[in-house]
């Protein structure tokens, strides 16, 4: 459902960009009174720009978004206050908090919106490995902080 969701938001997302590419190439580019932006299109391609686009949107979720695993013997929980210092510095909020899971969102609203509101980055440590998911880049990132911090944690100790 979560996969389905996104894939409207992204069509929906990208439907709109390619609007807006398309009237400011039409408003920037010399043409005669007459003619109107659909006059930019063969006659028939609208089903062909659509289905690229579903396409697009319907792919798009599954190289976008990634769980990784994190391999080790941290303690998440008790690594709490430091987990969440490092998130903080990289402007999340701890927004959801189980006793296996903590649930961080961006600070920023209109990072927020650009992300069309899939900013969700998930720690769960229920299991070994412990897993990150969320949006790629992001899952990456955070991976990469959470060590360094759980490692910089354990250096002050």
């Amino acid at each position: 459902m979560k996969y389905a969701l996104r894939a409207v938001k992204y069509f929906i997302y990208i439907a709109i960009i390619f609007c807006i590419v398309v009237l400011i190439l039409f408003y920037t580019s010399s043409h005669t009174a007459d003619m109107t932006v659909f006059d930019l299109f063969k006659e028939g391609a609208w089903w062909k720009i659509l289905v690229f686009l579903l396409a697009i949107s319907a792919i798009y979720p599954i190289f976008g978004f990634a769980t990784k695993e994190m391999y080790g013997d941290l303690d998440f929980a008790g690594k709490r206050d430091v987990i969440i210092k490092a998130m903080e510095q990289y402007n999340y909020v701890l927004c959801n908090q189980t006793p296996t899971s903590f649930t961080f969102r961006h600070k920023n609203m209109a990072i927020r919106i650009i992300r069309m509101m899939e900013d969700e980055v998930v720690i769960d440590f229920s299991s070994k490995p412990a897993t990150i998911s969320g949006l790629r880049k992001e899952v990456f990132r955070v991976g990469r902080l959470i060590a360094n911090a759980a490692i910089a944690g354990e250096s002050e100790n």
